[in-house]
């Protein structure tokens, strides 16, 4: 479904945001414009409010002819426009309901349609740092409101939908993915195990031990850094739901925060395997080759293949 508005704004709500959390959870839309009445804006006496405004900056007339503009954009918003913040390090969008300017004992505001709303239609949360630039730059605006240039691309965050360049850059993914899932196939055990010892170590783990080494199977033993957390990594060339259910019985919960049995060919009744307890992470190729992508060892694997 299509976002549609006729023009987009963001607004600062308050003097670094002191009424963001109020004006979210009581849907609305607060401002300052404290020494103008409720009567001169809601009447749409915009020279006598301009006027007034000159006043209190008579040094600054520029600045006060945009306050005048600025206020005008919320006075006269319509339902079809729509509005955006930041709060939580989340953007929140709403949209203004029919009517006027409104005061009580904190500021002027305006009632929201339906509320405040932090994510976007499809479902996907809003959080700040995962925002383009060009909208997550919004919250460094020093004004109180400013138009929203780049609305396609607004429109597009609020749908939830992406953008023809990143989907094709997904699908090039997808495909290099496959290929490396080949790559993997073609490694010889050594370096599959290599491989392996490289995607976790990247992830920022330390390896504290390689537990035990023989023929067909290794163990690494990893420590997450900050929190101390144990992992452990079990690798295979072949394995059945036998196998995985021995692992099982032999790293427990109690010791390690996640087990991963990362296997190079998977028998059917591993492959199919379901009730898998929640601290053990089945790695089948196709799993390993997107870690290693992630990685940055598309590279490593060409080589080795090459």
């Amino acid at each position: 479904m299509t976002f549609e508005f006729d023009k987009a704004f963001y607004i600062k709500l308050g003097r670094a945001g002191c009424w963001e959390g109020d004006s979210i959870h009581n849907s609305r839309l607060r401002l300052g414009w404290r020494k103008q009445s409720l009567a001169d804006i809601n009447a749409g006496r915009w020279p006598v409010i301009a006027e007034q405004l000159q006043r209190e900056q008579p040094d600054k007339q520029q600045v006060a002819t945009t306050d005048l503009n600025r206020l005008q954009d919320i006075a006269l918003s319509t339902p079809q426009d729509v509005w955006v913040t930041f709060h939580g390090a989340k953007l929140w969008w709403s949209r203004l309901a029919p009517g006027t300017v409104e005061e009580d004992n904190i500021s002027k505001y305006r009632v929201t349609l339906d509320g405040w709303h932090d994510t976007s239609q499809s479902g996907k949360l809003l959080v700040a740092n995962e925002l383009p630039g060009k909208i997550a730059q919004l919250q460094g605006f020093r004004g109180t409101v400013c138009r929203v240039r780049e609305e396609q691309l607004l429109r597009r965050v609020l749908e939830g939908t992406r953008s023809e360049l990143a989907s094709q850059i997904a699908a090039e993914r997808v495909r290099l993915c496959g290929q490396l899932e080949r790559a993997i196939a073609e490694l010889h055990w050594k370096d599959y195990e290599t491989l392996v010892d490289l995607v976790f170590r990247h992830a920022g783990w330390l390896r504290i031990s390689v537990l035990g080494q023989h023929a067909k199977a290794y163990d690494l033993e990893l420590r997450e850094a900050i929190t101390g957390d144990r992992y452990v990594v079990q690798v295979k060339s072949q394995a059945t739901r036998a196998d995985l259910d021995k692992t099982i019985q032999d790293f427990s919960e109690a010791d390690y925060r996640k087990v991963f049995f990362v296997v190079h060919s998977p028998a059917a009744d591993l492959a199919n395997s379901a009730d898998i307890p929640t601290h053990v992470e089945l790695v089948a190729p196709s799993h390993l080759a997107a870690l290693a992508l992630n990685a940055g060892l598309s590279h490593w694997l060409e080589e080795k293949v090459a």
